[in-house]
């Protein structure tokens, strides 16, 4: 309901309950386990889905979807097998590395997408799904890294070995954290891949988020969906500076911690981050019109100086 946008960062007024699920995929002979977020609200504002990075897993991200819960979201977050942390199974740093690099192909890629739209399909015919799993008709995309990746593919990306798909019209809005691109691929280039994306998108990324060395992604490349997409309102980007690639995750597993040098306490920008991101689907997902002049005009005021944001 419209009306004067609380604090976004503060958590909200909802009790989050968690549960546990494997849904099964007959056709592809697939599992894929999930974690739903619960709010106790007799009206959920919208149903969340959220993809991991490699080596992820239905656990990761908490941070982000225990809050957009505790606005009123269902959240529903999948395990992707075959690049999630079954993947890493060896403690040797070089082996993990290895495994995540060779986890990140384009057959994993589709793996995920279809992964997507099972799950799209099962919400609203499958009786083992909460009834606010089920009632949804306003449902947001989100994902971290390769995650991110996934929704962009969902989102309308177009790629020369990925087969387009109409979107599903419940599908409103898609928020990557992590988004990317590489500048220098083969035609038709940017503009036409991501030219169709025409749903609210927003990216969220740092000035050091180059992907931990696992492959040629920098920080330049986290903004370049962003770029080459139309400019027809509700497209936003939020670089914060010194946001490393683990900061978006949302917390580092232990494994994580083993590969790389990170923060172990939240990083500076996390209010800000969480003010972002509940906004955007409140503006939306829940269509409130006061969070979308709340992001058009308060946003950049919260920012710190050298943070940068941008809208379309």
């Amino acid at each position: 309901m419209d009306g004067p946008l609380t604090n976004p960062a503060a958590v909200g007024p909802w009790r989050v309950a968690t549960r546990h699920a494997d849904l099964h995929d007959t056709r592809r002979a697939r599992t894929l386990p999930i974690k739903l977020y619960l709010p106790d609200t007799p009206a959920p504002r919208g149903l969340i889905l959220f993809s991991h990075g490699l080596g992820g897993s239905r656990e990761g991200a908490r941070a982000w979807l225990a809050h957009w819960a505790s606005h009123g979201y269902v959240l529903l977050a999948m395990q992707h097998p075959g690049s999630d942390c079954s993947i890493l199974r060896n403690n040797s740093p070089h082996a993990l590395r290895s495994a995540l690099k060779t986890a990140m192909n384009p057959e994993a890629l589709a793996q995920r997408v279809d992964d997507f739209r099972f799950l799209l399909e099962r919400i609203g015919r499958d009786a083992n799904l909460p009834d606010a799993v089920n009632a949804a008709s306003a449902i947001g995309l989100a994902g971290h890294s390769f995650g991110a990746v996934t929704v962009q593919l969902m989102a309308g990306e177009r790629r020369p070995h990925q087969p387009p798909h109409p979107r599903d019209p419940r599908i409103r809005a898609a928020l990557a954290l992590s988004p990317s691109a590489r500048q220098a691929d083969t035609a038709p280039g940017l503009d036409h891949r991501f030219g169709q994306i025409h749903l609210p998108f927003f990216g969220i990324t740092g000035s050091r988020d180059d992907g931990m060395g696992l492959s040629d992604i920098t920080a330049a490349n986290r903004e370049l969906p962003y770029r080459h997409m139309p400019a027809d309102g509700g497209k936003y980007l939020l670089v914060f500076a010194g946001g490393t690639h683990l900061d978006f995750a949302g917390e580092a597993s232990d494994t994580e911690g083993a590969l790389f040098r990170i923060r172990r306490q939240p990083a500076a920008f996390h209010p800000q981050l969480l003010a972002a991101s509940t906004a955007f689907w409140h503006a939306h997902l829940a269509g409130d019109a006061d969070a979308r002049a709340w992001l058009r005009t308060d946003l950049a005021a919260q920012l710190r100086p050298d943070d940068r944001f941008e809208r379309k």
